[in-house]
């Protein structure tokens, strides 16, 4: 306690006092305020006067002054770290210094803490960039709500014909979770164009099917509140040497990935292996290896998704659990075909350090 406020508690104090003494003398009955024989004890009012104002001063001081117990001094051996935070951008995370040194290839990036729904770091994460194949997660996602898993898809000469070869044969047929898994984890163009095409086919009446799944794609995105991501067709591939076939950002991609793992987490379950095994219904194997060659090196991984093409360079999207039960996410956006898995790499390990000093 200070001395001025030992000081204005002692005043206070001797008040009461007063005031205390004063009544244990005076007669215990009550008085008529308007008998003026209150007059015969002449000090009254002159000591209740004195006293209101003793109170009015000092009491006024004295509870002005701020709560002894709002401000507590930090002991010698006590470790205090004030975090300051830019009022421009208050995702900012309170451990910086675990990210401070991070030097990454990609345009865009960010880790996202599930549990905890705030990110741990981000490089222009709302820049709108191509998305390349990573729009595959997107496909998936609506193909799951518009058929069921044991569903048939056809592989038609049109899929067949997208860019890319993944080893199927016209008329071959799958169900659709199987096709999906081979999808996700070697990135067929042909896969994806063969089930957006038959999970809009009971919708697309005279309409082309294509078209119609690419508009169910974008609604979807609008329904999940990716207001920065659209798509232009269900594989990512660019249209153009101008124009991009999606376009997102990696924040949004992270969010989408969220939603997946946390709804649907069976569809992207073969995205956490080196290869995947299926057969069509005519009993021919498949074997498909993951395009995230960097699988094994991520440990807790949950699910994955690369992409690439000339105008959106090498993007990946992962989710992994850093602990019991703490997913976190990491997409990456715009890097080079081979510094894709090392920008990611590279998060993973941060987010780790970062993680352990909790």
């Amino acid at each position: 306690m200070s001395d001025i406020e030992k000081q204005l508690e002692h005043e206070v104090e001797h008040v009461e006092e007063e005031v205390s003494d004063f009544f244990k003398d005076a007669p215990s009955e009550e008085y008529d305020t308007n008998d003026k024989s209150i007059s015969s004890i002449p000090v009254v009012p002159e000591l209740l006067m004195s006293i209101g104002l003793l109170v009015l001063v000092f009491g006024t001081a004295y509870f002005s002054l701020p709560d002894k117990t709002e401000v507590q001094q930090p002991e010698a051996n006590e470790y205090f770290i004030e975090e300051e935070i830019n009022p421009e951008d208050a995702t900012r995370p309170a451990r910086l210094d675990i990210f401070d040194d991070v030097a990454i290839r990609a345009s865009s990036a960010f880790v996202w803490d599930v549990k905890n729904q705030k990110p741990l770091f981000s490089k222009n994460p709302d820049d709108v960039r191509p998305l390349a194949s990573v729009t595959k997660l997107m496909t998936a996602l609506v193909v799951y709500e518009l058929i069921s898993p044991e569903d048939k898809v056809s592989i038609s000469n049109f899929a067949i014909n997208t860019e890319g070869d993944s080893g199927f044969v016209e008329g071959e047929t799958f169900t659709m979770e199987d096709l999906a898994d081979l999808t996700l984890v070697s990135s067929s163009n042909d896969g994806a164009t063969a089930l957006g095409a038959t999970a809009a086919e009971g919708i697309a009446q005279e309409y082309d099917a294509n078209e119609v799944f690419v508009k169910a794609m974008n609604i979807k995105a609008e329904e999940l509140g990716l207001s920065k991501t659209s798509f232009k067709n269900s594989t990512g591939l660019d249209i153009s040497e101008t124009e991009a076939g999606a376009e997102g950002t990696a924040r949004e991609m992270a969010l989408l990935m969220e939603h997946i793992i946390l709804n649907n987490p069976d569809s992207v379950a073969l995205t956490a292996y080196e290869e995947a095994y299926v057969k069509s219904i005519e009993g021919d194997d498949h074997t498909s290896k993951n395009t995230n060659r960097s699988v094994n090196e991520i440990d807790g991984l949950i699910a994955s998704k690369t992409g690439y093409t000339v105008l959106a360079g090498g993007n990946l999207v992962i989710a992994f659990n850093a602990g019991l039960d703490r997913p976190i996410i990491v997409s990456v956006l715009g890097s080079s075909y081979n510094e894709r898995f090392s920008d990611t790499l590279t998060l993973v390990e941060k987010t780790q350090e970062y993680i352990n000093q909790e």
